[in-house]
C-alpha cells in the first residue's frame, strides 16, 4: 500500500491518535479501514474524488483509499465556504464527493456510506493515467487552481523527508496543520512511511486543550509556519510544560533569523533540534532542509536540496548555474515535482508538463557548499519613489520584534503589526530607512489586533490589501 502502511513489522503499532475522541488506531486498523473504503470506491474507470477533510482518521483513510483504488483525490478544507465549495464542484465535476455536507447539485446522490455522494452521470472527461492527488494553491479560499501530483511524487517526497530528518518509528509528531496543505500532508506522509505514531488534531495553537493533548499523548515533534513560531515565542515554549518536545520543524515561508536562533537554543537545551526547511506545493511540499548541526553557522540558509533533488540558479542571461554567490531564480529538479497546474476538469487529462524541473519563482543564491539562501518572491516587490524593494526583506527586519506583515500601498509600503505604538513605529521607520536607504516616508505602520491568518497558518495578504 501507499507509504508501506501495510508492512508486517508495524501491524500492532499505533498509527494514529484522534485528539477529538482520544481513540488510538493501529496500523492494522488503518489498513482495514482503507481497504473497506477502497472497496466503496469501485468504478469502471478512474474517477475524481473531492475530499473535504479534517485532521481525523476518516479523512486520512479516504485519502489513502482513493489513491489505492487508482483514482485521483483532491484534498480540500471541510470548513470551506459553501459558495466556494459549490463553485469548485461545478468547475471540476468530481465523480465522488466526500465531506460533512451534501453537494447542492441534484446530479449527486447519497451512497450507502455516510458522507459520500456519487455523480449520477459520467463526465466523459478522462484523467491522466498517473494523476493521483490534487492540492489547492490557496488553502480554503476557493480558487480553482490545483497542483497535479502523482503517486510517485507523494512517495518520493515522503522518503526524502524521512531520510533528511531521520524520522523513525519511535517519533510521535502532532499533525495540526491541515491535511489539504502540502506541508501538513507531508508531515503525515513522512511519518506514516516511517511507521511512527501521529496525533491528529484540529485544535488551535492558543487553545489550552492543544498543549494538554501534546502532554497526554507524549508528542515529541512539532511543525509550524513562521507565524506559528512567532506566536509560540509569545506563549513561551518553556511555560507550556511540554518537556518531551525535542524536534521542531519550520517551513511555509521564511522565518526571521532571531526566532530561528531562539528556537535552536531551546532545542539544544533538550538535546533536540530545530529544522529549517523550504518548499512549495508544486514540489509535493519540501525542497530543501537545513540540519540543526549547521546552526547557528548557516542561520540565514534554507539548507541543501532534499535527498534525490538538486538546486540551481537561473541567471538573467537564461543560463542555469550552481556557482556560488550568483543571484537569480531558484530552480529545483526532483522526482517530487508536479505534473503541472489545473484550472478545471479538462486540465486533469494533461500529462507531465514540467519533466521534473520546477522554476520556483523565488530569488535565491547558493554558497560554495550548495546551501541555498532564499531572498524573497520575485512577485513580492513594491516600487516606492522609483525604487524597488522586496516586501519579504521588510518583514524579515520587522518580524523579530513581533508578528507583522507588509503589503504594497499606493504611495508607501504598509506594515501591519500586532504590537507597538506611534513612538515605536517612528523608531522602526528610521531603522528601516537607514537599512534600506530609502526615505522614512516610504513606510507606513498600522496597528492590527490580529493579522488575518488562514487555516494553514499563513498570512492572508489579500485580506490586508482590502484594508488599505
Amino acid at each position: 500500500m501507499l507509504l508501506g502502511i501495510d508492512g508486517a513489522d508495524r501491524k500492532n503499532r499505533t498509527a494514529l491518535i484522534e485528539d477529538g475522541t482520544g481513540r488510538c488506531h493501529t496500523y492494522r486498523n488503518l489498513v482495514e479501514h482503507v481497504e473497506c473504503l477502497r472497496d466503496r470506491l469501485r468504478a469502471p474507470s478512474r474517477s475524481l474524488l473531492f475530499l473535504f477533510c479534517r485532521n481525523d482518521l476518516n479523512s486520512v483513510a479516504w485519502y489513502l483509499a482513493a489513491v489505492e483504488a487508482g483514482h485521483a483525490v483532491a484534498l480540500l478544507s471541510a470548513r470551506m465556504d459553501a459558495a466556494f465549495r459549490e463553485n469548485l464542484i461545478s468547475c471540476y465535476c468530481p465523480d465522488w464527493v466526500c465531506g460533512p455536507e451534501s453537494p447542492a447539485d441534484p446530479i449527486y446522490r447519497a451512497c450507502d456510506h455516510a458522507g459520500l455522494w456519487r455523480r449520477n452521470e459520467p463526465t466523459g472527461m478522462p484523467l491522466f493515467p498517473s494523476l493521483s492527488l490534487l492540492l489547492p494553491t490557496s488553502g480554503s479560499t476557493g480558487s480553482p487552481k490545483f497542483v497535479r501530483l502523482t503517486r510517485t511524487n507523494i512517495s518520493a517526497n515522503a522518503e526524502s523527508i524521512r531520510e533528511a530528518l531521520g524520522i523513525t518509528a519511535d517519533d510521535r509528531p502532532v499533525a495540526h496543520l491541515p491535511l489539504y496543505y502540502s506541508y501538513g500532508l507531508s508531515v503525515l506522509n513522512s511519518h506514516l512511511l516511517a511507521g511512527a505514531t501521529i496525533l491528529l488534531t484540529d485544535a488551535g495553537l492558543i487553545s489550552s486543550g492543544f498543549w494538554e493533548s501534546i502532554r497526554r499523548h507524549r508528542v515529541d515533534s512539532f511543525s509550524g509556519v513562521p507565524y506559528t513560531y512567532q506566536m509560540l515565542r509569545r506563549l513561551g515554549l518553556e511555560k507550556l510544560n511540554v518537556p518531551l518536545v525535542r524536534t521542531l520543524t519550520q517551513a511555509g515561508g521564511k522565518l526571521d533569523t532571531v526566532n530561528i536562533a531562539h528556537f535552536h537554543e531551546c532545542m539544544l537545551k533538550r538535546n533536540g533540534g530545530f529544522w529549517t526547511m523550504y518548499g512549495q506545493t508544486e514540489a509535493t511540499a519540501r525542497i530543501s532542509v537545513l540540519h540543526p548541526r549547521e546552526l547557528p553557522r548557516k542561520l540565514s540558509s534554507a539548507g541543501r536540496a532534499i535527498p534525490g533533488g538538486s538546486l540551481s540558479i537561473l541567471t538573467e542571461s537564461g543560463a542555469r548555474t550552481t556557482a556560488a554567490d550568483v543571484e537569480g531564480e531558484l530552480v529545483y529538479d526532483g522526482a517530487n515535482v508536479m505534473l503541472g497546474y489545473a484550472l478545471g476538469r479538462a486540465d486533469l487529462a494533461k500529462g507531465d508538463e514540467l519533466g521534473g524541473r520546477l522554476y520556483t519563482g523565488d530569488r535565491a543564491v547558493l554558497d560554495d557548499q550548495g546551501f541555498v539562501q532564499i531572498l524573497g518572491r520575485l512577485q513580492r516587490d513594491a516600487k516606492v519613489f522609483g525604487l524597488r524593494m522586496n516586501l519579504d526583506d521588510v518583514e524579515a527586519f520587522i518580524c523579530p520584534k513581533g508578528p507583522a506583515a507588509a503589503v504594497a500601498g499606493a504611495k508607501a509600503v504598509v506594515i501591519f503589526c500586532e504590537f507597538g505604538d506611534a513612538e515605536r513605529y517612528a523608531a522602526l521607520r528610521e531603522e528601516l530607512s537607514a537599512k534600506l536607504r530609502v526615505h522614512r516616508s516610504a513606510f507606513e505602520f498600522r496597528r492590527i489586533d490580529r493579522l488575518p491568518i488562514g487555516e494553514t497558518g499563513k498570512v492572508r495578504y489579500e485580506a490586508l490589501q482590502d484594508l488599505l
